[in-house]
C-alpha cells in the first residue's frame, strides 16, 4: 500500500506541476505571440488538451508499471495487454467517466481513485482558466433590442 500512496502523491505533484507550467506558459510567453483572439483561444484549448493527454499518459505508465513491474494490483474485465489499454483506462478514470469494462484490483484501485480526483481538479482548473481568458479576449456583439412599443414577454 505504501508504494501506491507514494506513487499517487508523486503523480499528483507531477501532473499538477505540468498543468501549472502549461497555464503559466499560456498566460506568459505565449501571450507575447501575436495572434487574433479567436485563434489564441483555439490554441489555448488545444495546448490544454495536450497537457491533459500528457497527464493521462503519466497515469497510464503508472498503471502499466504497477501491474507488470511492482505487482501492486492487476486489472479485471476486458484484458489489458497493450499500452493503449492502460491509456484507455486512464482516460476513463481521469475524466471520471468510469465505464467499468476494465476495473482495477489491489492497490491500483487507490491509484484510480486519486486519478479521478486529480483529473477533476485539473479539468476544472483548465475550464476556469479558459473562462477567465475568454472574458478578457472574447468580443461580444451587442444584443438586438426590441423595437419601441414591442412587448418583451409577448408569446406571439
Amino acid at each position: 500500500m505504501l508504494i501506491a500512496v507514494i506513487g499517487a502523491v508523486l503523480l499528483v505533484v507531477a501532473t499538477t506541476t505540468l498543468h501549472l507550467i502549461t497555464l503559466r506558459w499560456l498566460s506568459g510567453a505565449a501571450a507575447t505571440i501575436p495572434m487574433m483572439p479567436t485563434i489564441r483561444i483555439l490554441v489555448m484549448v488545444l495546448v490544454m488538451f495536450a497537457a491533459h493527454l500528457g497527464e493521462v499518459v503519466l497515469y497510464a505508465v503508472a498503471y502499466g508499471v504497477g501491474d507488470h513491474v511492482l505487482a501492486i494490483g492487476s486489472f479485471g474485465g476486458v484484458p489489458t495487454r497493450e499500452p493503449l489499454d492502460y491509456f484507455y483506462f486512464s482516460v476513463v478514470s481521469f475524466t471520471s467517466l468510469g465505464i467499468g469494462e476494465v476495473f482495477p484490483h489491489g492497490h491500483l484501485r487507490f491509484l484510480t481513485g486519486v486519478e479521478a480526483l486529480n483529473g477533476l481538479l485539473l479539468i476544472a482548473w483548465s475550464a476556469s482558466f479558459l473562462f477567465a481568458t475568454m472574458n478578457r479576449l472574447w468580443e461580444w456583439q451587442p444584443f438586438a433590442a426590441p423595437e419601441a412599443g414591442e412587448a418583451l414577454d409577448d408569446p406571439d
